[in-house]
């Protein structure tokens, strides 16, 4: 893997090693076997058969960088089979950092950037040949993608109207930071950096509406297919409810 990832890139590409520092504009490749971490800037080495259960590589790794680099993050998921990385990317994304997505639709195996998706953590949707611009324009920005503008929370507003209209979802009632991340999404996905501009887009193209409400329920229904969650809810509130249901039949 190292000789053939070698061929079509410019960045030097090596096996990662135990007690490593990591420096920049290399790429360093997970060993067989191994589990891969990073502190305080050093990689760190952990044979598989140490860790019982599933081997989850990425998340594994992901969590490490989450606690290591903290908003200065980027998790890109591009292929995959499974769901491992959805844990890590999401504790990225609790350090404030960035993840991103390739299109589950342009992609050989689609199962890893479909469980990102659908866990709602994800920042942007884009083909590989757009990701390194829009990362260096994330760090040359402080993290920040979409200009802020004044009139921001009436666009965000003017969208779930349109939306209400266009497909008899009300979304008006849902936390304004939830819908803002989403419409933040597609507008960077379809490649503006304003919103009154992606308004502006809205307005004209019907089937948007349809596909930011299908984007916003996603980012709910995930909450039924995180297992603990369900459990415990489940476990805690269910047997009061089923009990006090008999009571009322009886």
């Amino acid at each position: 893997m190292v000789e053939l990832l070698a061929k079509n890139s410019k960045l030097l590409v090596i096996e990662a090693e135990n007690d490593m520092f990591v420096k920049a504009n290399q790429v360093y490749l997970t060993p067989a076997n191994k589990y891969i971490s990073i502190r305080h800037g050093k990689l760190y080495l952990t044979d598989k058969s140490k860790i019982k259960g599933p081997h989850l590589i990425i998340n594994t790794f992901l969590e490490s960088l989450a606690i290591n680099s903290g908003k200065k993050a980027i998790a890109v998921i591009l292929s995959g089979l499974g769901s491992d990385g959805t844990i890590g990317a999401t504790a990225i994304k609790k350090a404030g950092g960035m993840v991103i997505a390739r299109n589950p639709e342009t992609s050989l195996f689609s199962s890893m950037p479909e469980s990102i998706i659908a866990a709602g953590i994800t920042d942007f949707i884009l083909e590989p040949a757009l990701m390194p611009a829009l990362i260096e324009d994330y760090i040359e920005n402080d993290g920040e993608i979409l200009s802020s503008g004044v009139d921001d929370e009436q666009h965000i507003n003017t969208i779930i109207t349109l939306i209400k209209q266009r497909s008899a979802f009300d979304f008006s009632n849902y936390k304004l930071s939830t819908i803002s991340r989403g419409i933040i999404r597609r507008a960077n996905y379809n490649n503006f950096t304003k919103l009154e501009d992606y308004v502006d887009f809205f307005r004209k193209t019907t089937e948007e509406a349809g596909i930011l409400a299908k984007d916003f329920f996603i980012s709910v229904t995930y909450f039924f297919w995180d297992k603990e969650a369900f459990d415990f809810i489940q476990k805690k509130y269910c047997p009061t409810y089923l009990k006090s249901w008999k009571q009322k039949k009886s």
